[in-house]
């Protein structure tokens, strides 16, 4: 492999792996307007999701602490793997339970929905903070990488929503006994599990190119190491 696509492919497993920084929280947001019309809070929904991604903030805060008590000894690799694997596992679960409720201070709640936001909102959080910890090991010039990754996490949602349409449409159809016309509303192509699957699914690929980047030769073969940075 030459240097230069050594150098290229390095840049965009970067941009791979910090997909996985905020797609599943900007998936969520997204798609809202399949989801708030089948939960018992309604409308009300998005403010109890504020609260959660509003309580998940306190994590960073958590690993600033965590990482000046080990000093030299901190390393952001675990919590890299820990970020990634949590978000996918996260997804997965939301993807089979998101519609589940309980009954909580006298009404039906969504307490996995909101459970996973705020697992998911807490990974997300952590990322921006450990991501570019990790980055101290490449040169300056991939930090451009991280910038994009972390921008197209609000893009690729939006174009899985226009893929699939949010439904809710209304065509009027004629009446069965033709005196008039009734309305029909049209549904997405696909469903919001489907939608949230392949969230999970752009994470994993997003683990497979943070794998690489660890335990290939990539690295070196495109010199983009930091020399100065010591292990």
């Amino acid at each position: 492999m030459s240097s230069r696509w050594a150098q290229t492919t390095c840049f965009t497993l970067i941009v791979i792996m910090n997909l996985s920084a905020w797609i599943d929280i900007q998936g969520i947001m997204v798609e809202l307007p399949l989801i708030i019309p089948l939960m018992p809070e309604g409308w009300a929904l998005p403010s109890a999701i504020t609260i959660c991604m509003t309580a998940a903030s306190i994590a960073p805060v958590l690993v600033l602490i965590l990482r000046w008590r080990q000093g030299k000894r901190f390393s952001e690799i675990p919590y890299i793997y820990a970020i990634i694997i949590v978000g996918i596992v996260s997804c997965c679960m939301l993807a089979f339970f998101w519609q589940r409720t309980a009954f909580v201070f006298g009404n039906q709640r969504s307490v996995w929905l909101l459970g996973g936001i705020f697992t998911l909102s807490t990974v997300d959080c952590t990322s921006s903070l450990i991501f570019f910890d990790y980055m101290k090991r490449f040169r300056a010039s991939y930090l451009t990488a991280v910038f994009l990754g972390e921008g197209l996490t609000g893009l690729i949602p939006t174009l899985l929503v226009l893929a699939q349409g949010m439904g809710s449409e209304e065509v009027c159809i004629q009446a069965v006994n033709g005196t008039g016309l009734v309305p029909i509303y049209t549904q997405p192509r696909f469903s919001v599990r489907v939608f949230i699957f392949c969230i999970g699914g752009i994470l994993t690929v997003s683990l497979l190119a943070f794998v690489l980047l660890r335990w290939s030769n990539l690295v070196s073969l495109a010199d983009a190491a930091n020399p100065i940075y010591v292990e």
